[in-house]
């Protein structure tokens, strides 16, 4: 229950931070040029795309949290649940997503503002990050199969498995973008085309938006493990 709570706490503490972040942008101060109705349809398209992404995102892991606990209380007369002693080193991993999310949204705060130069360090920032995450999730398993938390009469370390599994494999996917909007950065921080700085920063929200919800869900199922 403690540790329950103290997630909801970090979840509450990570989206106040970022709407902090998003308020200090002040986006209702800028001007500029309107897009045309072209442009907006173009920038549009890949927002809408990525957000339907999100949404059967969510979908997967909420049908994945359905079955665990179905699984968990022995629904259709299967046999008693063994609780998984989760590693610590999870709680890294969490604080470590915590901190690339927060890299990830300072970099598309200054790369909004037009200073590509000062939001590419915390947009690669984030990537390493990530790769830390990645390789810590690696050590947990390491963790959980030296405890003996391993055969098929232990299903809680499969379902542990799996999420963590199936929330890196998107993390990674996401790795291929941002490592592209990297490129990118470094190639246009010295250009003056407006159009490549326009797409450099539509990647970037998007790429904020991506790591933003992998790490609520990452939330989700970390407690999710955690309460059992």
């Amino acid at each position: 229950m403690l540790s329950a709570l103290l997630i909801a706490m970090l979840t509450a503490i990570t989206v106040w931070w970022l709407l902090i972040q998003r308020l200090k942008d002040k986006p209702w101060t800028k001007q500029g040029v309107l897009p045309t109705s072209q442009e907006t349809v173009t920038s549009s398209a890949p927002k809408v795309g990525l957000w339907v992404f999100l949404a059967v995102v969510s979908s997967l892991f909420g049908l994945f949290a359905s079955a665990y606990m179905m699984r968990r209380v022995g629904h259709g007369g299967l046999a008693s649940w063994q609780p998984l002693d989760e590693p610590n080193i999870l709680w890294i991993n969490t604080l470590v997503l915590v901190i690339a999310s927060g890299a990830m949204q300072i970099a598309r705060n200054r790369i909004d503002n037009d200073d590509l130069n000062g939001g590419r360090s915390y947009f690669l920032s984030a990537g390493l990050l990530t790769v830390v995450f990645l390789a810590g999730q690696i050590l947990a398993w390491q963790q959980a199969h030296a405890n003996g938390n391993v055969g098929a009469d232990n299903p809680a370390y499969s379902f542990f498995v799996l999420l963590t599994a199936v929330h890196g494999l998107h993390l990674i996917g996401g790795l291929f973008v941002l490592g592209r909007t990297t490129l990118r950065i470094f190639r246009s921080v010295d250009a003056a085309n407006v159009v490549a700085r326009s797409r450099i920063r539509t990647s970037v929200q998007l790429c904020t938006t991506y790591w933003h919800w992998l790490l609520l869900i990452w939330l989700g199922v970390f407690a999710l493990l955690l309460s059992t």
